[in-house]
């Protein structure tokens, strides 16, 4: 009689298990469901709005494009000089990148692997930086940059979205740089290595999930930005993608169906980054999270 009650008590707790499991993978659904509506739909509406004519958005802004109308991209992609503001975006997206990832892997490095004095202080230093609002230092900046003739240049917006994210990217490099073993780069120093050949040989291989991530971070933020390219760069031949499509509706009205393609047609490079990214993003972003 016990034994059976006590397997009937059993049963009875398996089964409330189940159900409070199948409750709680109801609810995460739900709360999936809900992140990944609110994350697409305002894309879809974008390009939905993006494929109407004005009258038609004007009597409806939630119907279908039937039939779907291109004008809107032909017209944004006229008005906002496309092929050479693309290149424009380009040019000073891949220099930040490039630049960025040269100069926070050699900081990292000496913040973590070479010993010398006032090491952790220059290091907080730097990562305070992060803490300044940028608001509050854009007139000295961009007065040292028109000192220097950086204005109006690639150089100049290059050098600028370096130093934005040199910071953050160095604190990314160095918090994973951390957990490569030195006994691996006293070995190498023991065999003759030097310093540049252990950054580039031994480090390098080692850190390339956390500079791939970190790098893809900055590329996504360096093409959406608008202030520092509005700061920097005032010609309008000069001006990156982003801007250009953002000051359609300035110079021509608000169309938003106008604005709505220009939009659309510039989240569609990173899009494609991300696209055919994305497993090497994972990657990256889960590295060093599960110990082999």
């Amino acid at each position: 009689m016990r034994k059976r009650k006590y397997i009937n008590s059993k049963y009875k707790a398996q089964e409330r298990t189940r159900i409070s499991g199948r409750f709680g993978t109801v609810v995460i659904v739900i709360i999936l469901a809900i992140i990944a509506f609110t994350t697409i739909y305002p894309v879809f509406f974008t390009a939905n709005s993006s494929l109407k004519t004005q009258a038609e958005w004007s009597k409806s802004k939630f119907s279908l494009p039937i039939p779907p109308n291109f004008d809107n991209f032909k017209t944004a992609w006229k008005r906002a000089l496309v092929p050479r503001t693309f290149a424009n975006s380009i040019i000073v997206t891949f220099g930040g990148v490039i630049l960025c990832f040269f100069v926070c892997l050699l900081a990292a490095y000496a913040a973590t692997k070479v010993k010398f004095k006032a090491r952790n202080l220059l290091f907080i230093l730097l990562l305070s930086s992060m803490m300044i609002p940028v608001q509050t230092i854009l007139y000295p900046f961009f007065k040292t940059m028109k000192d220097f003739n950086l204005t109006d240049n690639y150089l100049g917006l290059i050098l600028s979205f370096a130093t934005f994210q040199i910071p953050i990217t160095i604190y990314q490099y160095a918090a994973y740089l951390k957990r490569v073993p030195n006994e691996i780069i006293e070995a190498a120093r023991v065999d003759g290595a030097s310093t540049l050949r252990i950054i580039f040989s031994i480090v390098l291989p080692v850190a390339k999930p956390v500079i791939f991530t970190a790098g893809l971070i900055n590329f996504a933020w360096m093409w959406n930005e608008l202030l520092l390219p509005i700061m920097i760069l005032q010609s309008p031949k000069m001006q990156t993608l982003i801007v250009s499509l953002a000051s359609l509706r300035g110079q021509y009205g608000t169309f938003p169906t106008l604005i709505s393609a220009g939009v659309f047609i510039g989240i569609i490079p990173i899009s494609i980054v991300y696209l055919f990214l994305q497993n090497q993003i994972i990657k990256g972003m889960t590295a060093g999270t599960v110990k082999g």
